[in-house]
């Protein structure tokens, strides 16, 4: 009789291309995911600078009399409202963040939407980032619980001639 023991089946490679495999597929659907979810809540367009002055004058005739929560004071944002005062959030609650950007040089109009259960992923502070402005030497920042208590409204609005206009919102 042969005493010479049958060779071992090497189990562990298809489990490893198993597990391969699945990464390999979740990433592919997650770069779907990503390019898809930014095909339908951003835009791009070129345009006059009196169509972008029509559409960022929309937005602010829709919050008409109320106060941003971010202002510009001395060309530095600047928080308007008052965190320390504790008061009840919003009874609105609120579903999406709406960016409208407009860059004077390209002529181009972009807007997004965020959804904002995604922002209330976010722990820790919102800070607002412009360096070549000097924005952050100030420190302003901000919670998604200081957007919730100051409700539905504009969060901050830019307009530097220059260089272009930035207003954000939430609904």
């Amino acid at each position: 009789m042969n005493d010479a023991q049958p060779a071992r089946k090497r189990k562990w490679i298809p489990i490893v291309l198993g597990i391969l495999f699945v990464f390999v597929v979740l990433a592919i659907g997650g770069v779907i995911f990503v390019v898809s979810f930014f095909q339908n809540n951003m835009s791009i367009s070129e345009m006059s600078a009196d169509s972008a002055d029509a559409e960022f004058d929309k937005v602010r005739a829709r919050f008409a009399g109320k106060q941003p929560m971010i202002e510009l004071v001395d060309g530095r944002p600047q928080y308007v409202g008052d965190r320390a005062t504790p008061s009840a959030t919003s009874a609105t609650p609120l579903k999406s963040m709406h960016v409208i950007a407009w860059d004077d040089d390209e002529r181009k109009l972009v807007t997004f939407s965020l959804p904002f259960w995604l922002l209330r992923l976010k722990s820790g502070p919102i800070r607002l980032s412009a360096y070549s402005q000097g924005w952050d030497d100030r420190g302003v920042s901000f919670r998604v619980e200081d957007i919730e208590k100051h409700g539905p409204g504009l969060l901050m609005d830019v307009n530097q001639r220059a260089e272009g206009r930035v207003i954000i919102w939430v609904e």
